[in-house]
């Protein structure tokens, strides 16, 4: 086996083995042809356990004999993409400006590949480099992978997702060369950082534009805010404690997004201007499997206010960085 394709056969079972049997059932399977009953009959016969390491290798055994190195690095690249688009992990909102084309939507996701590639070609960029598009439509979205690579050498992947249609995307990395070249090839000249991160790509998309999520009404504005006497099943409450409960359900929703970091930043004068006449800027990063969960405990426990501006990052604020002015 030549060495590049042993390389390829050994990524191929990397990423296979990273899969859940129900991704690998429904997204990877369909990639080789096959069915899930030849493939869990191959690894009985085999005498293997039941788990992911098992079917990819038996996968990957099936595909040294029927592809050729080409194939097999195309099917790794479309691997590679719907494993990150089930996986978790970091994602950046960037907004899309300035549009330059009039493409209807159907022809332009058909187009899309050629034009990220003819972009990367027409940029400046690595030498003896060509560029590698994988696109692959998951649900409502589109999701690219771009990457430079040669004979001896592979540059970082960068993973784009968009809503088609939409001047908006989520994107693996802010910092990537590649980014304003894909930007473009997306009908774009520029692009713009929405200061919004996080790991779930359509919780993201639901705080960035409310049109998509099905319960667009907690995300519109902030209710009103009114302390009144709230009845229960013993009695009536005085003390606003069930008003206030009831005010952050409002506020957070039946569904709300789910972001796992939220950054605050602020400045302040030092407590003895005599000894240092300069402000200090302090940062606090919160994280939370779910910082919606998080900020409604706070709030029972009467951590923070009902009305806190934390609970603005769902509403006005759009965005998990906020900056608290001085008053």
């Amino acid at each position: 086996m030549q060495p590049v394709t042993k390389n390829k056969i050994l990524d191929l079972q990397s990423i296979l083995t990273k899969m859940s049997l129900e991704v690998c059932c429904g997204l990877a399977l369909p990639e080789f042809g096959v069915t899930w009953k030849d493939v869990s009959r191959a690894v009985r016969n085999s005498r293997l356990p039941m788990v992911p390491a098992s079917f990819a290798r038996v996968l990957c055994r099936f595909a040294s004999k029927t592809m050729d190195a080409e194939e097999l690095a195309d099917l790794v690249a479309r691997l590679r993409l719907k494993l990150i688009a089930t996986q978790t992990r970091t994602w950046h909102v960037i907004t899309l400006l300035d549009p330059h084309t009039d493409q209807p939507v159907n022809v332009l996701s058909r187009a899309l590949p050629s034009r990220v590639i003819q972009a990367l070609r027409t940029a400046k960029g690595p030498r003896n480099m060509r560029p590698e598009v994988q696109i692959d439509k998951l649900g409502d979205l589109v999701y690219i992978s771009v990457q430079m690579t040669s004979e001896i050498k592979e540059g970082a992947v960068l993973y784009i997702a968009t809503p088609p249609g939409q001047p908006v995307a989520v994107v693996s990395s802010l910092h990537s060369g590649l980014l304003k070249t894909c930007v473009k090839a997306l009908g774009y000249e520029k692009y713009e950082d929405a200061n919004l991160n996080g790991r779930d790509v359509h919780s993201l998309l639901r705080i960035y534009n409310t049109s998509n999520t099905d319960h667009a009404d907690h995300l519109a504005g902030l209710p009103e805010y009114q302390v009144l006497p709230y009845v229960t099943k013993s009695g009536v409450d005085y003390t606003g404690r069930m008003y206030d409960e009831e005010y952050v359900k409002k506020i957070i929703g039946p569904d709300p997004p789910n972001l796992s970091k939220l950054t605050l930043t602020s400045e302040r004068d030092f407590f003895d201007p005599e000894r240092l006449n300069k402000k200090i800027k302090l940062t606090l990063n919160l994280r939370s499997e779910d910082v919606a969960r998080t900020l409604h405990s706070w709030a029972l426990k009467g951590a923070i206010s009902p009305t806190s501006e934390l609970f603005y990052i769902f509403h006005k604020i759009k965005s998990n960085k906020i900056t608290f002015n001085a008053e």
